[in-house]
């Protein structure tokens, strides 16, 4: 235990904003996966996930407000810092890629395109886990089966990009060959993104094991 633990009781706001920005992330995809789903339809619902990322960026703000003004923390505050943007960050390109995809038109989906983003949102239930996992911090294991699986998930993804980009090429339209693979990599800095937040969260469960 340590010594501040004796002096004041741990602030728990954080885990709250950080299961917050966990769900945040969770509606982006889900809604990500509809619009993927129903290709050429759907496109409107790109507004919803834009106010989600704007919502998230909220939520940070409100963290590290509260990292500024509270005296106790149940985290370590550079371990906090350490978490809060790469949370932001999944939303940042889940936001970023929607709006590719709305904006490029493209006429049907496909696939690769219905594949990965159910890995997204695969992806963003591990991460909704593995916080509520890591508020006791009396579950390290329970953090590490989660993180463990939204890197197994980043590795078929990787995977899937590796396949997909040279199908792309044996096709004749060179637009959309630019377009969707401009839409895959986006799709696949957003599996980066969530792997960034499994090794933070993996690291920091550790520590307090």
């Amino acid at each position: 235990m340590r010594i501040r633990d004796l002096i004041l009781p741990e602030d728990k706001v954080f885990f709250t904003l950080f299961l917050e920005m966990a769900e945040k992330i969770g509606e982006a995809a889900a809604t990500f996966n509809e619009i993927t789903h129903e290709l050429p339809g759907g496109t409107e619902k790109a507004h919803k996930v834009r106010q989600i990322e704007h919502h998230g960026d909220e939520i940070t703000r409100k963290i590290f407000e509260q990292l500024d003004e509270s005296l106790i923390t149940p985290l370590e505050p550079e371990e906090i810092a350490r978490l809060a943007p790469v949370f932001d960050d999944v939303l940042d390109r889940l936001d970023w890629v929607t709006h590719q995809l709305c904006n490029y038109e493209i006429p049907a989906t496909n696939e690769v395109l219905k594949e990965y983003s159910y890995l997204i949102l695969l992806a963003s239930t591990e991460i909704e886990h593995a916080v509520k996992s890591l508020s006791t911090l009396k579950n390290a294991e329970g953090v590490r089966t989660h993180t463990t699986e939204i890197s197994r998930l980043y590795n078929i993804s990787t995977e899937l990009l590796s396949r997909a980009i040279p199908e792309l090429f044996k096709t004749q339209d060179l637009l959309m060959i630019i377009k969707l693979k401009d839409i895959y990599e986006g799709m696949a800095k957003v599996m980066e993104k969530c792997n960034d937040v499994g090794h933070v969260m993996h690291d920091i469960a550790m520590a307090h094991a």
